[in-house]
């Protein structure tokens, strides 16, 4: 067997067993895929990922979830997360993105209208309308909802991390791993009227244990939006809210470690099995319209 088909039939096993405790045994691989990605459509209203397949609609967002182990250094694994988002940049998607999200029935969507130097609503810097943090109007779109008596215009990342026979590590049962700050691809210092239509979020870091432990497991990562403005969600969805909003998309990790050979990762899209169980307007706290939102990241464990 080549050592590309080792790899391949080890990536397929850590995916396969590595969330149940009577999974398969995880063999040993002598190399390793250092980087693992996986691509997936945000539709409006949200779509099953079981069903996306059968549909030609229209994604309103096209994402990507990235997991690289990081540099070797000492005794530590570590795996870093990112995740992006992009909005299609040509003028078809720009005229379905408007009209997707143009909310008639709420007579207060005309004050949050925000267009770009050429006139076009909703077609600048795509960070600047997913981010929590900043000045309103300044550096991001959200603004203060006199209904909700709050500000909830904002995309978040929360990961929580498990061992193999499911239960949460400690680190992140109490503390997830969160953050809802965004930046633009390759110009950071982009205004919300810069067209820039990826948006990346802060990178996480998960600890595995050390590289001379065996160990498996599984890390959850949910990626939300807190206002989905009373939109129905997919069937099998949680039906708890995520601060009078919803989940977009969830993502599960599975890991293995084997003492003297590389880590084994790999990536699955799934239906969300549960809520973030995450206080989200404990975190956010800005309780009146003239505070700034704290919402502040945590990036790892330690």
């Amino acid at each position: 067997m080549t050592t590309i088909s080792r790899n391949m039939l080890l990536l397929a096993m850590v995916l396969s067993g590595c969330n149940s405790s009577h999974g398969a045994e995880i063999p040993v691989s002598e190399t390793n895929a250092f980087s693992q990605k996986v691509s997936f459509d945000i539709h409006w209203p949200l779509l099953n990922p079981e069903e996306k397949a059968a549909t030609q609609k229209t994604a309103l967002l096209r994402g990507q979830v990235t997991a690289r182990l990081a540099e070797p250094a000492g005794e530590k694994l570590l795996l870093k997360i990112v995740v992006s988002l992009t909005r299609p940049s040509d003028e078809t998607h720009r005229q379905f993105w408007n009209s997707s999200l143009a909310f008639p029935k709420y007579d207060w969507m005309r004050y949050v209208r925000v267009w770009d130097t050429q006139q076009q609503w909703l077609w600048p810097n795509l960070a600047c309308l997913l981010r929590a943090s900043g000045t309103e109007r300044v550096d991001r779109y959200g603004g203060w909802d006199p209904g909700h008596q709050v500000d909830n215009d904002f995309a978040a990342v929360l990961i929580r991390k498990y061992d193999a026979s499911g239960q949460e590590s400690p680190g992140t049962k109490a503390r997830p791993l969160v953050s809802a700050e965004w930046r633009s691809e390759g110009n950071p210092k982009a205004d919300r009227q810069t067209i820039a239509p990826t948006a990346l979020s802060d990178e996480f870091v998960v600890h595995l244990g050390g590289k001379q432990t065996a160990g498996k497991g599984e890390i959850r990562l949910w990626l939300i939006y807190a206002d989905f403005l009373r939109a129905a969600i997919p069937r099998g969805w949680p039906k708890e809210p995520e601060f009078d909003g919803g989940i977009l998309a969830f993502f599960r990790l599975d890991w293995a470690n084997q003492p003297g050979h590389e880590c084994q990762f790999g990536i699955h899209q799934m239906v969300p099995p549960e809520s973030t169980r995450f206080d989200w307007k404990q975190w956010m706290n800005r309780p009146t319209k003239e505070s700034e939102a704290e919402a502040k990241p945590r990036l790892t464990e330690e």
